[in-house]
């Protein structure tokens, strides 16, 4: 492979390649856990086309500092940012047909320009091991600086 087309799992982060198919070659009652911040997050867009409601479970809402969120435009971006933070759903995908879910999003996101990285979220005061996906690179549009995509698109709606 050319130098720079090769990804993998390097430390907490994750790139596509023959991983990606690997990932999804779980043992029964194995799961995923994401955090999602945009069109995934309950009643967008993406969310009602997967129908993420039924096809997966809802553990929360968190915040996951170190992380800014940008708009894209139709959809969010988020990046590392010690300074910032980001509102996520959480979600467990389990069983064969959640999986099959989960790897619908991961193929839109990883080759999408987002690789995941590796966290732990706290719901509740309980803490949960999941991943979000991060942008490949530094979007070059402002900070979201209240992290919560549900929030600014409810704002971009309000007249000036």
């Amino acid at each position: 492979m050319a130098q720079g087309t090769d990804r993998a799992l390097y430390g907490r982060v994750f790139h596509r390649n023959i991983c990606w198919q690997r990932s999804y070659e779980r043992v029964e009652g194995e799961e995923i856990i994401m955090a999602l911040y945009g069109s995934l997050r309950d009643g967008l867009h993406n969310s009602r086309r997967l129908n993420l409601p039924k096809r997966s479970d809802f553990l929360g809402i968190t915040t996951i500092k170190g992380y800014a969120l940008y708009s894209l435009g139709a959809y969010p971006a988020v990046y590392p940012d010690e300074n910032s933070y980001v509102i996520a759903e959480v979600r467990r995908f389990s069983g064969k047909k959640q999986l099959e879910v989960a790897k619908s999003i991961d193929y839109m996101e990883l080759f999408g320009g987002y690789h995941r990285e590796y966290l732990d979220f706290e719901i509740e005061q309980q803490k949960i091991k999941g991943f979000i996906y991060v942008y490949d690179e530094k979007p070059e549009t402002e900070i979201i600086k209240h992290g919560d995509w549900v929030r600014y698109l409810k704002e971009k709606e309000l007249p000036e």
